[in-house]
């Protein structure tokens, strides 16, 4: 179906009101985004109203419970001691113990805490809809299929259950339980990082490497690995395909580091002004999809039509005009828009994008509406800082990795092997997007060397290997 921006789906999608309804020196729409397109799975909205999310454990269960298509009503503590009291024959002086056992093990503060991959579908459920999302987002964007969930269904044989752990598993499941609800996926702006993630996901659930802690760890990773990337594609419009990488250095927790290291000059201090264009990247791509279709296009979809049909060019240009102009036209207290200069791209479907972009970002920064776009941003910024940035004072935010990070990602680079060469890991982190400068990588070394995990001997002589870490 040949691309056609409609206006009128616009004026719906947008809440556009006339200048009947409202003042044409007003605002006219309602900055809606994830309706056409489905580009972050954040909101506009303050802390209160959409809390950022700090703790991916928080989101490990709604991930699971998408996995293994698996939704339950909240598991009552009194309800599970019936079931499971009904399938054991037990003296009734030991029931109240038995209950205690279950309540001590499995529940806090009355809320159902699994700590077996297994049960995760089934843990409490916090109230908060910004990890729903952010399950759903990640899902979605590191391509979680059906064989990936079959596959995850079936690593239950290589999960070790302990007697009441079985015993809980066997009676949620004689539950009615129904499907995990069906939801409109995001798109994949980056399709090099899937791969990654499942063969890293399918070590740890062979492993045993299951626990919530690392399943969180591992969902962190690429979280920030795949966000990050996107934003910097995104900047790219067309200029990059979705396989680009971008470097970004990090350092060491116990280290210091001065201001001239990659850390300082391409870590976070290169990231964050990307990630401070999300919110009208996700406005830009809403509303370039304001279509009678359900396909979503992004920028490097428009290039592609471009280098297969150039003869539309013109056709497109216009249309992206005119998604321009109807956008403007509702935008009545913002009256810089003709003094915003074009950015030439390869073509004028290219310049009339960036434009566009350059109108939604520029009305954001010049009026107080820069507040949603903060609260937007924020989302990951924030959680950014908490989970994988270090302040270091005169260096400035620099990316981080602690020595549990070393760990974790040594583990799973490793896999299965006894040992790798030291500079074929630092490549296995880069395929993660984690790079080292050469002054961490020799700290690294000595990390290593003092956990007694450097081998020297090999057949090249100088060559030396790292050892698994059990």
């Amino acid at each position: 179906m040949l691309y056609s921006f409609s206006k009128d789906i616009f004026i719906g999608s947008f809440n556009a009101k006339s200048t009947e309804e409202k003042s044409v020196d007003s605002i006219r729409i309602t900055h809606y985004q994830d309706n056409q397109f489905k580009l972050f799975p954040y909101k506009a909205a303050t802390k209160s109203a959409a809390p950022i999310v700090y703790d991916l454990e928080d989101v490990v269960s709604v991930f699971f419970r998408l996995s293994l298509n698996k939704k339950s009503d909240p598991i009552i503590f009194d309800d599970l001691c019936d079931t499971l009291l009904k399938n054991i024959e037990i003296n009734e002086t030991d029931i109240y113990l038995f209950k205690e056992i279950i309540n001590n093990m499995f529940f806090k503060n009355g809320s159902f805490i699994a700590n077996n991959i297994m049960l995760y579908p089934y843990q409490t459920t916090t109230n908060n809809k910004s990890s729903e999302n952010l399950a759903k987002y990640l899902f979605s964007v590191l391509g979680i299929n059906e064989s990936d969930c079959k596959m995850i269904e079936k690593s239950k044989n290589n999960i070790r259950f302990s007697v009441l752990e079985s015993m809980i598993s066997n009676a949620l499941e004689s539950k009615n339980i129904s499907d995990s609800e069906v939801f409109v996926p995001y798109f994949q702006i980056k399709t090099d990082i899937q791969d990654s993630f499942k063969n890293d996901l399918y070590f740890m659930l062979n492993c045993g490497m299951t626990s919530l802690e690392d399943m969180a760890n591992l969902l962190s990773v690429y979280y920030f690995f795949y966000v990050s990337q996107t934003c910097i594609v995104l900047d790219k419009f067309f200029s990059e395909s979705r396989s680009y990488i971008a470097p970004f250095y990090y350092a060491l927790d116990w280290e210091k580091v001065s201001k001239n290291r990659l850390c300082c000059t391409d870590g976070w201090e290169k990231l964050q002004e990307s990630i401070g264009h999300m919110f009208s990247h996700a406005i830009t791509l809403e509303i370039l999809n304001q279509t009678e279709s359900d396909e979503m296009l992004d920028y490097i979809s428009f290039s592609e039509m471009i280098k297969e049909n150039p003869e539309l060019d013109d056709y497109l240009s216009n249309e992206v005009c005119l998604a321009e102009k109807t956008y403007c036209s509702y935008i009545g207290d913002y009256k810089g828009f003709n003094n915003i200069p074009f950015r030439p791209g390869m073509n004028k479907t290219e310049t009339a994008i960036m434009h566009l972009f350059k109108c939604v970002e520029m009305q954001f920064v010049e009026t107080d509406r820069n507040r949603a776009n903060q609260a937007y941003n924020e989302k990951f910024i924030d959680y950014c800082k908490k989970r994988w940035v270090k302040n270091r004072k005169k260096s400035g935010l620099v990316l981080n990795l602690s020595e549990s990070d070393v760990i974790f990602l040594t583990k799973i680079c490793l896999k299965n092997n006894e040992k790798i060469r030291l500079i074929d890991l630092y490549k296995e982190y880069e395929k993660r997007g984690i790079y080292l400068d050469n002054t961490s990588k020799e700290l690294l070394q000595e990390f290593f060397t003092k956990l007694n995990l450097i081998d020297k001997k090999s057949d090249s002589g100088d060559a030396q290997y790292v050892k698994r870490i059990l």
